[in-house]
């Protein structure tokens, strides 16, 4: 659309109330723009600022800046970057320490962005019913005096562990300080250490993109008393609880090394994975319990045992299955390579493997041997002096358990009947009696039927 002059002068008249007001000035500019059309008064700031020069004003401060400024420099390529890869457990323990230094001075440092000129990013991370908060991504002034005596640093934290960014903490400084930075890290992550929320703890060690620690609830009611195995079983694991917890300090003064390992083989529902919990429940809190899944321990278990080392103190690492990813090398890809690498690394740690199979001869022979598996025992199916125990344990309290023969109930059972199988024998009895009472009948009725053990029926389905 093109406008004649008589058109264009009566529009300009519009907007400024004619020749009169035209020639009046504006005493008060909010007010004459309030009075304005909706429409135009936007147009009119857009261009006043473009006239005064306000969008030529900065944008937000990205990260580089902010390093920049805070050290003193024109940019970022006159300092050196010192950095450190996080793993995912030090994702949480350096953040966490950061964040305690960021208290400690705050009223000295300075938060700026982490990435580009977006906010800091804080988050919450749950371990064992207790929330952290913690940084994820920003970078932190802190000037001459605080962490360093004369000179400043900036702490860059990026946590996240994406496609676009790899977990990492760095210490931006002035070139001549590069050997400061390294100090200022290593003392962050001696602190990160100590504030490790898993130390003491039982946790289960999953594969996810990476080591994931879970913190887990060990049961309550296996003890001892409660689980009847052989006692060389129990010997050999206190034998390696003492050495761990008790004799370390001896045994790494004279070069034997404190590491040990005992691997528990024998036929399923015998107990192997009983024992191994009520070893982890005896010693939690002064060790912490590593319960590791096959597929962390087929990829991950050197990762693990590393993260155990720096735990400090004792740690129990638990393989329970250990030949269903670890068999002998003739049976092609396995976690073979990953098992005699892990349980090789520092024999001075003070770790104890406890590992469990149901078929030792399955298991590499580089394996089974002292130095990685100094003992193997076997958890074997009871003799009849302790199938009648584990019976007396399982219908101790049960109404009209105190009337059972045990001594005929133990002599129906057939050869070869495991702790697992006696106690779905109860089960079944408890189910089966009147009111959930125990009677020797009711006992014997269900070791003749045989149902206490799954069996696959034979012939085929069409």
């Amino acid at each position: 659309m093109t406008l004649t002059n008589d058109e264009l002068a009566d529009l300009t008249a519009g907007l400024t109330g004619g020749d009169d007001a035209h020639r009046q000035p504006i005493t008060d500019i909010g007010a004459w723009l309030d009075g304005l059309d909706y429409g135009v008064r936007p147009a009119l700031r857009a261009l006043g600022e473009l006239l005064v020069g306000v969008a030529e004003r900065e944008s937000a401060e990205t990260a580089d800046r902010f390093t920049a400024r805070c050290l003193g420099v024109p940019d970022c390529g006159h300092l050196v970057d010192e950095e450190r890869q996080l793993n995912p457990v030090s994702r949480l323990t350096v953040a966490l320490a950061l964040a305690e230094w960021m208290d400690e001075h705050a009223l000295d440092c300075e938060i700026g962005p982490g990435e580009d000129s977006y906010p800091p990013k804080w988050t919450q991370t749950e371990v064992g019913g207790e929330r952290y908060r913690h940084p994820l991504c920003l970078r932190v002034h802190f000037p001459a005096g605080t962490l360093l005596d004369d000179s400043g640093c900036v702490i860059n934290l990026e946590a996240r562990d994406t496609v676009m960014c790899s977990p990492e903490v760095s210490a931006f400084v002035t070139p001549d300080n590069q050997a400061l930075a390294r100090c200022v890290l290593d003392r962050l992550a001696e602190r990160a250490n100590e504030l490790n929320p898993y130390r003491g703890r039982a946790v289960r060690a999953t594969y996810a993109h990476g080591l994931n620690l879970t913190v887990i609830d060990l049961p309550s009611t296996v003890t001892r008393d409660t689980v009847i195995v052989p006692d060389e079983v129990w010997t050999e694991v206190d034998l390696g609880v003492t050495a761990v917890r008790d004799r370390h300090d001896i045994l790494n003064a004279h070069g034997l090394g404190v590491r040990r390992g005992v691997l528990l083989c024998g036929p399923p529902g015998t107990g192997k994975s009983a024992v191994s919990a009520v070893v982890a429940r005896e010693v939690l809190g002064e060790f912490t319990v590593i319960y590791v899944e096959a597929k962390a321990g087929a990829h991950l278990l050197t990762v693990v045992v590393e993260e155990a080392q720096r735990l400090g103190g004792p740690v129990l690492i638990v393989l329970e299955d250990v030949d269903l990813w670890c068999q002998d090398r003739a049976a092609g890809e396995s976690g073979l390579s990953e098992l005699l690498q892990a349980m090789d690394v520092k024999a001075e740690a003070r770790i104890l493997t406890l590992a469990s199979t149901n078929d030792a001869a399955t298991l590499d022979k580089a394996a089974i041997r002292t130095g990685r598996f100094d003992s193997v025992v076997e958890v074997g199916y009871p003799s009849r002096a302790d199938a009648a125990r584990i019976l007396a344990t399982l219908i101790d309290h049960i109404p009209g358990g105190e009337s059972v023969d045990t001594a005929a109930v133990v002599a129906a059972l057939p050869e070869r009947t495991s702790g697992s199988d006696i106690r779905e024998v109860v089960r079944r009895a408890v189910l089966a009696g009147d009111g959930g009472a125990l009677s020797t009948a009711t006992l014997l009725a269900e070791v003749g039927s045989g149902r206490y053990r799954a069996a696959v029926p034979s012939g085929m389905y069409l």
